[in-house]
């Protein structure tokens, strides 16, 4: 079986190699992976500017999808034929992570999913909608969970709510369309005409250019009538003042990213004034991931996918991630990956 390897930091360092296959033990189950997606961070590990402590070689790629071929003889939450995705945190079950469950993380502290066959113990597994293909599925570990925690655990959104979703990227999109099945007014920017259109295409309610709108958290407030109740924060430093004006007295705002930079640079005063809830959002659990999921399915939502590579380039897809700023998420698939 083959494998994706990280031999030392770089994309030119990534090399297909032969992976031996261990036997699952009583509680594990082999999963022939036919997918994965590609995030920010998978990037930042790769290029080194995650962490420097990272063990080589890597099998990077936190968010796979596949079908389960064989399950160890204790094994109670899947069958062969199963379809499933990894988690982001295998340890990170039910509620906080108070005792160390984000100590792990598929592609960085265990191995990751770009490979074609994987042993995982049945507990750092999620069976996915019938709706969905493989190359879908993998698109919601990560990107699709940060949504729905931001959004839905967090922020409690639901019918009539009103969202502010920076951006059209993996998280962005998701969360537009997981606002809209629930109900939610969508309020979207993007400095691109296209992807201002792509989104309205997608449900959006309202759309903003940011370079046009310079003052756009205050034309969000105006538009939803009292401020939002959710941001889907993923600028940073340059961003953070327009969502707290764009969000209604004890509004939420949920920070995912740091495009514009890392400093908050806030005072404390707009932070009272409006009595607002900040909250730092790292994916979540999987109770949560498969409340995701339940609710993907019964509204058969597609995630929107930008472009697909096979795994042998994921190097070409790591520089689609980086530069073209996608709609959307990019995926790998393991077919041809010779």
């Amino acid at each position: 079986m083959q494998a994706l390897y990280l031999r030392s930091f770089g994309s030119d360092n990534l090399s297909l190699a032969e992976h031996a296959l261990a036997e699952p033990s009583e509680h594990e189950v082999v999963v022939r992976l036919e997918a994965a997606s590609v995030n920010p961070r998978d990037s930042q590990i790769i290029a080194g500017h995650f962490t420097p402590n990272v063990e080589f070689p890597l099998i990077p790629l936190s968010d796979g999808a596949g079908i389960v071929t064989s399950v160890g003889s204790a094994v109670s939450r899947f069958k062969v034929g199963d379809r499933v995705t990894s988690l982001f945190f295998p340890h990170w079950h039910i509620g906080e992570a108070t005792s160390g469950e984000r100590a792990i993380s598929t592609g960085l502290e265990a191995p990751g999913v770009a490979r074609e066959v994987a042993v995982f113990h049945e507990q750092s597994l999620s069976a996915f909608p019938k709706h969905l293909s493989a190359a879908e599925a993998a698109c919601y570990p990560c990107a699709g969970l940060t949504a729905w925690s931001a959004l839905f655990d967090k922020s409690h959104i639901g019918e009539g709510s009103w969202v502010l979703v920076q951006g059209t990227g993996g998280v962005a999109t998701m969360g537009l369309q997981l606002a809209k099945a629930a109900g939610a007014k969508v309020i979207v920017i993007s400095s691109s005409s296209d992807k201002l259109n792509q989104a309205a295409a997608l449900g959006a309610d309202h759309l903003i250019n940011y370079v046009d709108t310079p003052d756009w958290g205050q034309r969000a407030f105006e538009l939803s009538g009292h401020g939002v109740d959710a941001v889907l924060e993923i600028g940073g430093t340059a961003t953070l003042e327009n969502s707290l004006n764009a969000i209604r007295h004890g509004g939420h705002i949920n920070i995912i990213g740091y495009m514009a930079g890392i400093d908050m640079g806030i005072t404390v005063f707009p932070l009272i004034i409006k009595n607002a809830n900040f909250h730092g959002i790292g994916t979540g659990n999987r109770e949560s991931y498969e409340r995701l999921l339940d609710f993907v399915g019964a509204h058969e939502i597609h995630p929107v996918i930008h472009q697909r590579f096979p795994l042998a380039q994921l190097q070409q897809a790591l520089h689609t991630l980086d530069t073209e700023s996608p709609f959307g998420k990019v995926v790998v698939e393991m077919d041809g990956m010779e």
